[in-house]
């Protein structure tokens, strides 16, 4: 059985990648025809640089300006977890607000685990995808998890994106993430989109295809998607050969691959080139608005989206990896000349360097304390302990879930991850045993 289209990436860009998995269907809404019943398959040619379509979809009532949903709202963090008292999947979440943590919602049944939340300041999204056998299924309820209800019925064999571009965009109505269909045919490749789900109407389009090449959707800017495409020169000796479902001579088509950064407008259409580097795979971590990178001199280098030039926002000693650009802080990894792994903040607004003295035992060796997300300005969840594994985690009922978290969280003020003495606030169960 072929998986789904999405798992079939190298591993050398994890981002780009879809994990596999489906859903009951007492989850599943009445059918609907819409613009995803698209041509049959068939085999694709090069495409050029990005440009226009001519046969984009008719614009879209914009509900409100464009937003960013990922695993995080204001409030809370939300994770879905595999219960092993039911073998269905749960919603833990992580109260900022409260240090609490419980399970929100009733279990979802689905064949295996996968299962992904997202959430706004209003939903809670549940998504998963499966095989080419699979239906997938995408739900939304309350935040509290209430009220879930099933926002479409998509086709057999399609595969949603939303882990790959590790969420998606809203306007307040339409939805939009990376689609594929899967092919069942070794000889014909997927087909990638990205999709426009009106939750009103319960109509999905697909906006934009991409082809040869996958490319992923990374954010919102400027009320517009930044999405990637990968096209080949003009003067590639060579076409794509399609093997067992895949581009086969990926490895020999990459000195003639270019990748583009750009700002698609999703309600005409158009497509502004904000980047391009040499190969399969964007070169540039995007984030805040901005493409940033480490060079080999060691200095964290950023050029916003809106700007020509990129600039030197700090030089360190140690070849440092930027993972995280949060509001106060920007989180950098590096390792040191005895293999030691090291946590650094740079303060936004002064301008300093430090690093962090935090450690924990995590996998089997000790590491530098590891920042999960942002709770609030100027605060953090991080993992305080790794190595709980299977562990009882309670909902508002008192009702005991065994989850697979590995791991107990607590928030941390950004000063308590540069001082050992300034103590971390753990993020407790009410009602778990």
């Amino acid at each position: 059985m072929k998986n789904s289209a999405f798992t079939k990436l190298p591993a050398l860009c994890a981002a780009l990648l879809l994990a596999a998995c489906g859903a009951p269907v007492s989850e599943r809404p009445a059918s609907s025809a819409t613009a995803e019943d698209a041509s049959p398959l068939q085999a694709v040619e090069p495409s050029a640089a990005p440009t226009q379509s001519p046969e984009m979809p008719q614009s879209a009532e914009q509900a409100g300006p464009l937003y960013w949903v990922d695993a995080q709202n204001s409030a809370g963090r939300y994770e879905a977890e595999w219960d092993y008292n039911t073998d269905t999947a749960v919603a833990r979440y992580l109260d900022f607000n409260t240090a609490t943590e419980q399970i929100v919602g009733e279990p979802l049944e689905l064949p295996y685990g996968n299962a992904y939340l997202f959430a706004d300041d209003e939903f809670l999204y549940w998504t998963w995808s499966g095989m080419v056998n699979d239906t997938p299924i995408l739900l939304r309820s309350n935040l509290d998890g209430s009220g879930r209800v099933p926002l479409y019925e998509f086709r057999q064999g399609a595969s949603l994106g939303m882990d790959t571009a590790r969420g998606f965009a809203s306007d307040g109505r339409n939805l939009y993430f990376p689609y594929s269909q899967i092919s069942d045919d070794p000889a014909v490749p997927d087909r990638f989109f990205l999709a426009r789900l009106d939750t009103e109407t319960q109509t999905l389009e697909m906006i934009l295809e991409w082809e040869p090449f996958v490319g992923n959707l990374f954010g919102v800017w400027n009320d517009c998607l930044l999405i990637t495409h990968t096209v080949l020169d003009e003067d590639c000796p060579l076409e794509p050969v399609y093997g067992h479902y895949y581009i086969e001579n990926m490895e020999e088509l990459e000195p003639w691959q270019t990748t583009y950064l750009c700002a698609l407008d999703p309600a005409t259409g158009e497509e502004e080139v904000l980047y391009e580097c040499p190969g399969t795979w964007l070169d540039r971590r995007v984030a805040d608005g901005a493409l940033w990178r480490s060079d080999k001199d060691n200095r964290l280098l950023c050029k916003p989206l809106d700007q020509p030039e990129e600039f030197t926002v700090l030089q360190t000693s140690l070849p440092a990896y930027p993972y995280a650009i949060y509001t106060e802080d920007i989180l950098l990894s590096a390792t040191d000349e005895a293999g030691k792994n090291l946590l650094y903040l740079y303060d936004r607004t002064t301008g300093s360097l430090t690093s962090s003295p935090q450690r924990r035992w995590m996998g089997g060796e000790d590491r530098a304390i590891s920042v999960l997300c942002e709770a609030g300005q100027g605060q953090y969840v991080v993992i305080d302990d790794a190595s709980v594994g299977m562990q009882a985690v309670a909902d508002a009922d008192g009702n005991q879930y065994l989850i697979d978290g590995y791991a107990r969280y607590a928030i941390a003020s950004r000063d308590a991850l540069l001082d050992e003495s300034i103590p971390l606030t753990p993020i407790t169960r009410p009602g778990a045993a």
